[in-house]
C-alpha cells in the first residue's frame, strides 16, 4: 500500500490524531530539514512520524553515530516504522519525550526536534505542556522545526524562542507553514564558571 493510501486510511479512522489527509510532500520535507546542522546534531527527535517520509530524510542525513528518537501514536504506523528503521528508537507518546531523553546514557538534551504533530487538534493545556517540554529538552542553541496548517502556534513560538522564522510551503496538500525556532545559546557567563 502506498504511503498516500496508508495515510488516508489512518486519517479516516482517526482524523484528530492524524491531522492531515496526505503525507508530507517532498517540498515540505525539504523545508523541514534544510536548516539543521546534521554534522553537529548528536540527539535528534521527531514528533509525529506518520508514514515516515520525514523520518526517512532525517535518517539519511543524520550522522551514523547520532541518537534518533521518534514518536508515533498510531500503533500500526509505528510498527511499520520500527521494521523499516531498526536503528531508530520509536515510542508511542510524544508527551513522554522528557522521560525518554532522560533515559539516554549520554545525559544529553536534544539538538534538534522536528515535529509534524497536529497541535491545533490538542487541548490548550496539552499544547502548552508539550511545547514547554520541547523547549526544556532542547539544548542551548537547539533547533525546533514544526509544520502546521494554521498560524495558531506562532505567538507562543515567537515569545519562547530566541530566533523565529517561518515560510509557507504551497506545494503540499494542504499548504503548510514551516516554523524554524532556535533556543538561545549559552552565554559566556552561563557555563557555571565563577565570574571574574
Amino acid at each position: 500500500m502506498s504511503p498516500s493510501w496508508l495515510f488516508l486510511r489512518h486519517f479516516m479512522r482517526s482524523p484528530v490524531s492524524i491531522g492531515s489527509i496526505m503525507p508530507s510532500s517532498r517540498y515540505l520535507v525539504a523545508a523541514m530539514v534544510h536548516r539543521v546542522d546534521w554534522q553537529q546534531a548528536n540527539v535528534v527527535m521527531e514528533l509525529g512520524a506518520g508514514t515516515g517520509v520525514i523520518t526517512q530524510e532525517i535518517n539519511d542525513l543524520r550522522r551514523r553515530d547520532s541518537i534518533f528518537l521518534s514518536f508515533e501514536y498510531e500503533d500500526s504506523m509505528r510498527g511499520d516504522l520500527t521494521h523499516r528503521f531498526p536503528d531508530v528508537g520509536f515510542y508511542k507518546d510524544a508527551f513522554l519525550l522528557k522521560e525518554k531523553i532522560a533515559d539516554l546514557p549520554s545525559g544529553e538534551g536534544a539538538d534538534c526536534i522536528i515535529s509534524g504533530l497536529p497541535f491545533a487538534n490538542f487541548s490548550p493545556q496539552q499544547r502548552d505542556q508539550l511545547l514547554a517540554d520541547i523547549h526544556q529538552v532542547l539544548n542551548p542553541g537547539g533547533l525546533f522545526v514544526a509544520f502546521q496548517y494554521t498560524r495558531q502556534l506562532q505567538p507562543f513560538l515567537v515569545s519562547s524562542f530566541d530566533e523565529f522564522n517561518s515560510q509557507k510551503v504551497w506545494a503540499n496538500i494542504p499548504p503548510a507553514f514551516v516554523y524554524l525556532c532556535r533556543k538561545a545559546p549559552l552565554k559566556a557567563n552561563d557555563s557555571g564558571a565563577p565570574h571574574a
